[in-house]
């Protein structure tokens, strides 16, 4: 059965977001009956087979496989922080990092002071991920709140071997 253009309409704006009710307005469907439309839509099964064929196309091209996605999450839940700094514990050039340890650097910042902030994507995020692929984690068990980590990088740190140990200031950022 041919969808009508509203429904294609919806499938489109669905994808952009995963968001139903805000798809079905985008789409061109009153906001007041939008979730009630949106609850319609994602029941039939026209609609369904035309997202999931047409989310599996964009999949193709971006060549998004669950092998690739599993790859980044492992990346980033098996990180070694070890690997940004040289043998004298100083941060390495980013054009130094290997693509393992490049993929977890969510970005830098420079402070006047002359340290270096080296934000880091969610750990955290990336092994629950991966539990919930391995069937480890429970939906209903308390597991914890998640937190960030911010390394503040000194512009001249000890080297690794100096008899004092090197320092990082961590802050959680609850």
């Amino acid at each position: 059965m041919k969808l009508t253009h509203k429904q294609e309409r919806f499938v489109a704006e669905y994808l952009l977001d995963l968001n139903a009710t805000q798809a079905a307005i985008r789409a061109g469907y009153s906001a007041k009956t939008a979730e009630q439309q949106a609850v319609r839509l994602m029941k039939s099964a026209h609609v369904q087979t035309a997202i999931q064929a047409k989310n599996a196309r964009h999949l193709a091209k971006l060549d998004v496989t669950v092998e690739r996605v599993l790859k980044e999450r492992a990346r980033l839940a098996f990180f070694d922080p070890r690997k940004l700094f040289d043998e004298k514990g100083k941060p390495l050039p980013i054009r130094d990092l290997d693509e393992d340890t490049a993929a977890i650097v969510a970005g830098f910042e420079y402070g006047d002071n002359g340290t270096t902030k080296v934000k880091l994507a969610d750990k955290g995020a990336s092994l629950t991920a991966l539990e919930k692929h391995l069937g480890m984690y429970k939906e209903d068990a308390n597991n914890g709140t998640p937190f960030n980590i911010t390394i503040h990088l000194e512009d001249n740190p000890p080297p690794l071997d100096a008899p004092s140990p090197c320092t990082f200031n961590l802050h959680l950022d609850t």
